[in-house]
């Protein structure tokens, strides 16, 4: 074997050897980037524990990932799993996700935690930067989810005329007076007091709305 074939030979050789050295890091250093479509994914699929692992893998790729956070939170959420989607939301936040949805998340987390202030609040941050508010990865979580949570949060917090106004939003139809019993009905049903009717409503409109 001549000199120059053998130097031929252990140039291909150390090429090959680098293709494969490339190769190994790619699969054993993911990029966040890339698992994020995935995990939505399998969230959009209503996969939402194989969405949480991946949105999980993407924070470990890139620790301050805003969007990876969001995705955690959102599947947390679905997974009735209330602080840790509260801490995700805030985390997606503070990392840089300066939309509507993570303030949405919130809302309904805080709901959901009987943080009736807190829950207030975000909700009408969100409607009032888009009265058509809808989670782009979950459309049927909307705007009515919002003002359905607050009727609710108005209604636990004792402002009963507050909780009516979000209702009638939602079931335009309706007519309760709080000082008329004869107006204390809804569905064919008669109740005692105008917050018991307001309930009966608010009842309803969760399994119409709610999520």
């Amino acid at each position: 074997m001549t000199r120059g074939l053998r130097l031929k030979i252990i140039g291909l050789f150390c090429v090959l050897a680098m293709a494969f050295k490339c190769s190994i890091y790619e699969e054993t250093v993911p990029n966040a980037e890339s698992i994020i479509p995935i995990a939505w994914d399998f969230f959009e699929d209503n996969e939402y524990q194989a969405a949480y692992v991946k949105f999980d893998e993407a924070i470990d790729a890139g620790p301050g990932n805003s969007e990876a956070f969001h995705g955690r939170a959102w599947s947390s959420l679905l997974m009735s799993d209330v602080p840790d989607a509260i801490s995700d939301f805030n985390a997606a936040i503070y990392y840089g996700n300066s939309g509507l949805d993570p303030i949405a998340g919130l809302a309904i987390a805080y709901q959901a935690n009987q943080q009736f202030s807190s829950a207030i609040s975000k909700a009408q941050t969100v409607l009032s930067s888009n009265s058509n508010y809808y989670f782009e990865h979950k459309p049927l979580i909307n705007y009515r989810d919002l003002h359905l949570i607050l009727a609710m949060a108005y209604f636990h917090t004792g402002n009963l005329t507050r909780s009516y106004d979000q209702i009638i939003i939602l079931e335009p139809a309706i007519s309760i007076t709080q000082n008329d019993s004869s107006t204390w009905k809804y569905n064919d049903q008669s109740y005692n007091s105008y917050a018991e009717t307001l309930m009966a409503v608010i009842d309803y409109l969760d399994v119409l709305y709610g999520m």
